[in-house]
């Protein structure tokens, strides 16, 4: 009697607690099979993740990164991890991805002008501001082009300082400067 109470009991507390993440689930807006995922991929350049939803990619990370919703892959994720192979193996020159970005306007201003900056070619962060028509804003720049969640996809390793090197310090530095390099090599 003991072992068929306690039997019950779990099964009724794991009802409780699907019906529980269901309704949580339901206010956050995702459905059945919408939520979030990510997943790391290998890459010659070393280790990235890609998290999407049902609709878009949502960030993708230089790295193995612990992101936002459940660790699996998704055929978004596997899409974006293919695009980036290929651009790698000089395949592509540019990616067709579903992207939602989540930053100000004004980042996705940014974004979308570092987007536009042709393969193999660079600008400067006042260069931007000028072509979104904030001139003297390329502190702004600088610092929404930290902000961008879509590595390798917006092409920020093409975003260069007024001397032509890349951005920032250490790794990512390195990492930029070497995609570039890749780039201007073929």
């Amino acid at each position: 009697m003991c072992v068929f109470y306690r039997t019950c009991a779990k099964a009724a507390a794991a009802r409780a607690r699907r019906a529980y993440n269901a309704d949580k689930n339901e206010e956050r807006g995702f459905m059945d099979g919408d939520r979030p995922t990510y997943y790391s991929y290998f890459t010659p350049a070393g280790p990235i993740t890609v998290a999407a939803n049902r609709r878009a990619i949502t960030r993708i990370a230089l790295g193995k990164a612990p992101l936002a919703g459940v660790c699996a892959p998704s055929e978004l994720t596997n899409k974006a991890a293919t695009q980036v192979q290929e651009y790698l193996a000089g395949k592509r020159t540019s990616f067709s991805l579903p992207l939602s970005p989540c930053g100000t306007p004004f980042q996705q201003q940014v974004w979308n002008a570092v987007a536009d900056i042709p393969y193999a070619q660079t600008a400067t962060a006042a260069d931007i501001a000028c072509r979104i028509g904030h001139a003297g804003a390329h502190r702004a720049v600088g610092a929404a082009a930290r902000a961008c969640p879509f590595a390798i996809a917006v092409p920020l390793h093409r975003l260069v300082r007024a001397n032509g090197q890349p951005w920032g310090e250490g790794k990512p530095a390195r990492v930029r400067g070497a995609l570039l390099k890749l780039e201007q090599s073929r």
